[in-house]
């Protein structure tokens, strides 16, 4: 699902298991500054059994993404190609 300038969602999967997880990122302006709301689903669909599923690595990679990694390429404008 796409709205343009404001949500992306799209499917999350890994080869050779189970499962299927949407992965939603949406933006809402806050004054001159724009707020992330990024919400992964269906985590439970992957294999409990791995603990690389845990829902804590999800949540500790995805703050890696949007704390640093995110923040790091928006500011360096230099990465942007259009």
């Amino acid at each position: 699902e796409v709205i343009v300038g404001k949500k992306l969602t799209y499917s999350w999967r890994y080869d050779g298991y189970e499962g299927n997880s949407f992965v939603t990122w949406e933006l809402f302006a806050e004054g001159d500054k724009t707020r992330l709301k990024l919400t992964h689903e269906g985590l439970e669909t992957f294999p409990m059994n791995n603990p690389d599923f845990a829902k804590q690595n999800f949540a500790t990679g995805w703050m890696q993404i949007t704390g640093t990694t995110l923040k790091e390429f928006v500011e360096d404008q230099s990465k942007i190609v259009l």
